[in-house]
């Protein structure tokens, strides 16, 4: 645990954060969809996914792995001025934020990152936000979770989970790419389903442990059971969020949720492609497993 004072993000009158995360590809664009039909505010900087980029410019790197504290907690602040449109940033704010932007990323050119930051400063500049429901929704929240949720008092986290047999031959392997290394102890890493199912394995390792910390706070989300029991999974959802729609509202989201066609799409595959303590993994978090 992060052994820092909460910041100071979140007013009497406003509920806290809710954080979406998941492996690339699981179903996120749903829930994230979820909560701006609900009323979310999930920042002023979306792509078509329904990304949060205002996050993924300051946490989506290799380098926040190994990030101090207190320059962490400084992203966190800059993350929450602009989702709460408080406060401009500071000269030192924006001098943080533009180095985010001087050199390309492996997913996002420096041109793309300085997008970012001028939507960021630009919005911060502006009039505060409204009080309201706010979160974000940026898959590779789960990264750095452990680190983020002592700094939001009352953060809630849903992780969205699909079968990890049927991610592993998903073309979506940037987090592969990117946090596989460092999460599977490797040099590189030459995409290929055995070690996509290793990496997604270890996230759910993760973000479990996370999970505990985060308590009645923390959901994981299985994107297949909701799309089989839609009616049972929204109502889960709900709850957890401690949101009631109206009948319509209810019934929009209701009718948004459908089975991907790449469900069981592993089955295509021959077993010897993954080896088999992952594949018990799977199993045990409850997902079908038979060829």
């Amino acid at each position: 645990m992060v052994s820092l004072h909460a910041l100071p993000t979140v007013t009497a009158d406003e509920p806290p954060p809710i954080a979406v995360g998941g492996v690339g590809g699981s179903g996120t664009r749903l829930v994230a969809q979820f909560l701006l039909d609900l009323g979310f505010f999930l920042g002023a900087d979306l792509n078509g996914s329904n990304d949060t980029l205002w996050f993924t410019l300051l946490f989506k790197r290799r380098e926040i792995l190994e990030t101090p504290d207190a320059a962490f907690r400084d992203l966190v602040h800059v993350f929450c001025l602009a989702m709460n449109g408080s406060a401009p940033l500071t000269v030192a704010q924006h001098d943080l934020v533009a180095r985010l932007a001087e050199a390309d990323r492996p997913d996002h050119d420096a041109e793309w990152l300085r997008e970012r930051v001028h939507s960021l400063e630009a919005w911060t500049a502006g009039a505060p936000r409204a009080s309201g429901p706010w979160g974000w929704k940026e898959p590779n929240t789960h990264v750095v979770l452990p680190r983020l949720a002592p700094l939001l008092p009352g953060l809630k986290y849903v992780h969205v989970v699909r079968n990890g047999l049927d991610m592993a031959y998903s073309s979506n392997q940037a987090q592969l790419g990117l946090w596989g290394p460092p999460f599977l102890g490797l040099d590189g890493v030459e995409p290929s389903p055995r070690l996509s199912l290793k990496y997604w394995r270890e996230v759910h390792r993760r973000v479990i442990e996370a999970g505990k910390e985060l308590g009645d706070r923390f959901l994981m989300l299985n994107y297949d059971r909701l799309c089989r029991e839609p009616e049972e999974g929204l109502e889960a959802f709900l709850r957890f969020l401690g949101a009631r729609p109206e009948p319509a509202t209810r019934d929009r989201l209701l009718a948004s949720i459908h089975r991907p066609e790449s469900a069981g799409r592993y089955r295509r595959h021959p077993p010897s492609d993954v080896d088999p303590d992952d594949v018990a993994f799977v199993r045990g978090l409850g997902f079908d497993t038979d060829y």
